[in-house]
Order: C-alpha cells, then structure tokens, then sequence
C-alpha cells in the first residue's frame, strides 16, 4: 500500500463562520464542528508551522462586513498566509460576485491557496470541483436571499399582530415579562412623558421643555433605559430632539406603529423609510399613557411640527467645511430676512449642550474666509516656487526607474520562495542530507530577507515621489480654483481642494488647509 506524504506549508489560515440569519442552525454547522473538520483535514493531509484561526460567529454570509474576515485578509500580508481553508464555499461566503474576486482574484494573484474542504474546492489544482464552484456560490446565494424572504414575512406577520419585538421598549413603557411583546406602563417614566404633553398643550416648545428638565436634572431616556452605545455628553442631556420624538411617537396613544424602515437588500445593513400607507398600524396593542384626543390636538397646532424652510437654493460655498469650534458639530444654515445664518444645531436644541449660541452671518464669514485664503495661498506659492512641469517630468522617470527594480526583485523573490519550498520537500524525501540543506536553506533564506528590505526601501521612495506628484497635482488644481474663488460657478468640491474644514467660535475662524506644510489659520471675526 503506497502512503502519500503530506505537504509542507508553513502559515494556514482558518476562517469559521455562523449565522443564525442565514438559517445556519443546524449543529452541522457550529463553530467547533467546522474546527474539528479542518484541524482533522490538516493534520491528515499537511505538515505546517503555524495556523492562524478567524471566527465570525453570528455574521451573514451575504456581506463581507465581518470583523473575522476583514481581520484575516488584513493579516495574508503581514503574516504570509500561504493556505485559507474553511469547511464548504457557504462558510467564506454566500455573496457569489465578490466570492469569486477573492478565490479567483485576490488569492492566487498573492500566490494563497484556497481549500474548501467538502465542496472539494483547491484552487491550486486543476479540479472538476474547481469548474462548479460558482454555480454552488450562486445556489447558496440564492438559499441567503430566501432565507431574508421568509425571516422579512415572519417580523411583518408578528407586527400587524401587535407583537412588539424591539429589544427596547419606548420611554414610558416596559415589556412584560410574562409576553415579552406586550407592553405595559412605567410607572416613573410615563409621568415624564405626560408632563411633555402638557407643557406643550401649555405653549413650550420642544427646546424650552428639553431646557427645563436639564435644569430640573431629570434623567434622560436613555440613561434610564440603560442604552449602551451613547457614551457623548447627549446621553445625559435633554435635547429639542428628544422632546420631538416623544411628541411625535404615537405608541403612547396605544398604537403599535411598526415597519417604518427596513434594509435595501438582504446584503446591504443601510435602511431606507418606508411610505406611510405602507407602514403596520396596530390599535388597541396595549394601554395608553396620552389620550388621542391630546394627541391630536398637539399635532393640529401650527406651532407644534412646523414644516422647516427649504434652504435650497441657497448659495453656500463654504457651509459645507464649517463646524462649532466648541461642540465640533456640523454648523446649520438658515435663511433670516434677507441674511442667511449659520450657527451651532444645538443652538436650538438646548442651552446645556453647546456655549457657542453665535449667529454668524454667511456673507460676511465667506468674504472673511476669501481674503484669508488669497493672502495665505500668495504666501505658499511664493514659498514653494517650483518648476512644476519639470518636477513632474522628473518624478516620472524615477517612478518608472523604480517599478523596473521592483519587477526585477519580486521575480527574484518569487524563485527563492519556490527554491525553499522545493528544498523543504527535497529534505523531507532525503534527498540531500543535513547539512546541505542547513548551507542551502540559510543562503537563500538571508536572500529572500535581502530582497524584501530592498523592495520595501524601493516601495517607500515610490510612495513618496507619488505623495510630490500629488501635491505638484493639487497646487495646480488650487491656482485654478484661486482664478475663480469670486465666481459664481465656483462648487464647494473647489474649496474641498484647498480647505479641510473651518472652525468657528465666538469671535473668531480657525481654517485649516489640505497642504502638510500650510498650518491652520485664524482670523478674527
């Protein structure tokens, strides 16, 4: 009986992978029994140095957006993958497109063998299997797709039947613990949701509320329902925000409003709204903290739920660049009269988030803005007066002059590699003895770490001839944006040329630039 003699390879990679979303439930399908099948197929037909294991373990096979995943392809490079195994194709993926850039692309191109162990999958050797392996990634595509169709019908069935399935109850209510779907008053919280209704009723508005129980130092609905994830100073602060959605929200009338978002498609996690003729309307689902009479009477005031002013049509250069120089946030704009302001969302919010209350005029910030930058720019210019159209010429050449080294060095690499592999097999099949192999493996191993340095070396001289050739790129685009900053068809993707963003504080303008050399600038205002 002939027995077969094991590869030798030095790095293996494992990725382990479980969705409940997907319908992997079966016990089949769990992490250990996808370890023990892999560990069991290398030790029967590898010897390796190293492996590497890679676990996402309730992630969807549609997207590649898992944490396991994208740690070991960041990882192929820097630990020198030489072999990805995971159980069957459904396991690396179910996404059949972006699969095949991967196995067929990405992995042989850095020389990275890919094994799927039950589908029978190498794509180091020329196997039937290999030729099935996008209809199989298409079939448990397919399987993805289904799977969402039945998992998208089972949540709308349990929401027109009143069933309330997030995992946090509104503010106000509780789930009960009995019918977890069911909810019920809170006692503390609905108090403070009554007491919103009122002083609406009563003429304040969402600001003033959020400002008095911020001076009241009531707790806020997310510090009382304990919600992780908010660790910013909004997490214990009231807001006119806050106070909108309350007042907006018609569970407390209770109705069981559900369905008003969903995902574009089974392999994308961003949502979109949802018409309202479309949207699950409950009645009666549990018992009501506000009448519908209130309700109603709040939501048919003019004053309560203003449509805002369309800005459209506002021509604001810079807008889009500013920010509070105290809360970091993006500025807002607003047409007032015959000015357009900009000032700090929160301004209207609430007066406990943000110090900087400022209304700043828009026409007189953009003109304080151009001067700055004309008389900055005519600064650096004269700084850096370069021939540019040689500089480049001359880039040019070197970057061609270095990409030639780099074919030269990587062929070379790409030899030594398979000179030490086929030594390794040479060794283990006695071909040469002990210490040929010793003289041999160190001559070529002190080689290969020779090559990597100089290509490494070469590799950071091209990265920065191309980071010159950008900046020779961008001072060209920023003397052609200087030529129109007046104009009328000047757009704010001009000004992101030249500006990464703006501050603006009480009485004064932070501006800073897009160029290494060009520290920020500030400007009285």
């Amino acid at each position: 009986m002939m027995i077969l003699k094991k590869q030798l390879i030095r790095n293996v990679a494992i990725y382990l992978r479980l969705s409940k979303d997907d319908g992997d439930t079966e016990e089949s399908e769990s992490i250990s029994n996808q370890r023990a099948i892999i560990l069991n197929y290398l030790k029967e037909n590898f010897n390796y140095e190293n492996y590497y294991e890679y676990v996402d373990d309730g992630f969807s096979g549609a997207t590649f957006n898992r944490p396991g995943f994208k740690r070991m392809i960041a990882d192929l490079k820097t630990k020198k993958i030489d072999l990805v195994i995971t159980k069957n194709l459904a396991r690396f993926a179910r996404n059949y497109i972006e699969a095949g850039e991967y196995i067929e692309k990405l992995f042989p191109d850095n020389n990275i063998r890919y094994i799927a162990i039950l589908d029978g999958v190498d794509n180091f050797e020329d196997k039937v299997a290999n030729e099935f392996a996008p209809i199989k990634a298409v079939f448990n595509e397919l399987f993805c797709k289904e799977t969402s169709k039945s998992i998208k019908k089972s949540k709308r069935k349990k929401m027109s039947e009143g069933i309330y399935s997030c995992n946090v109850a509104p503010f106000g209510y509780k789930k009960d613990n009995d019918n977890p779907g069911k909810l019920i008053i809170d006692e503390y919280a609905s108090k403070i949701v009554e007491r919103i209704f009122e002083l609406t009723l009563k003429g304040k508005t969402a600001k003033q509320i959020a400002d008095l129980f911020n001076k009241e130092k009531i707790i806020t609905p997310a510090e009382y329902l304990k919600i992780k994830g908010l660790e910013n100073r909004t997490k214990k602060i009231w807001t006119r925000s806050m106070i909108s959605r309350i007042l907006e929200n018609p569970v407390y009338t209770g109705k069981c409003l559900r369905g008003k978002t969903q995902n574009i498609s089974y392999k994308s996690k961003k949502r979109i709204n949802i018409r309202r003729n479309e949207q699950i309307i409950t009645e009666n689902t549990h018992k009501a903290i506000i009448p519908g009479e209130i309700y109603d009477k709040i939501h048919n005031n003019n004053k309560f739920g203003k449509i805002k002013g369309e800005s459209k049509g506002i021509d604001v250069k810079f807008a889009p660049y500013m920010f509070c120089g105290e809360c970091k946030n993006k500025m807002s704009k607003r047409r007032s009269r015959k000015f357009i302001n900009i000032h700090c969302p929160s301004r209207n919010e609430t007066n406990y988030l943000c110090s900087n209350k400022k209304l700043y005029k828009y026409e007189e910030l953009e003109q304080l803005i151009i001067d700055s930058i004309r008389k900055e720019f005519d600064i650096y210019l004269k700084k850096n007066n370069l021939n540019l159209s040689l500089m480049k010429k001359y880039n040019m050449m070197k970057v061609n002059e270095i990409d030639s080294k780099l074919k030269e060095f990587n062929k070379e690499l790409g030899i030594i590699r398979f000179k030490i592999s086929k030594l390794y097999n040479d060794r283990l099949q006695e071909s040469i003895s002990e210490d040929d192999y010793k003289k041999m493996y160190n001559a070529l191993t002190k080689r290969r770490k020779e090559l990597s340095e100089d290509i490494e070396i070469l590799e950071n001289e091209k990265n920065n001839i191309n980071n010159d050739s950008e900046n020779i790129s961008k001072i060209k685009e920023v003397k052609n944006v200087l030529k129109n900053l007046d104009k009328e068809f000047l757009t704010d993707e001009d000004i992101g040329e030249i500006i990464e963003k703006i501050y603006l504080y009480d009485n004064h303008i932070q501006i800073f630039y897009k160029f290494e050399k060009m520290p920020s600038k500030i400007i009285s205002c």
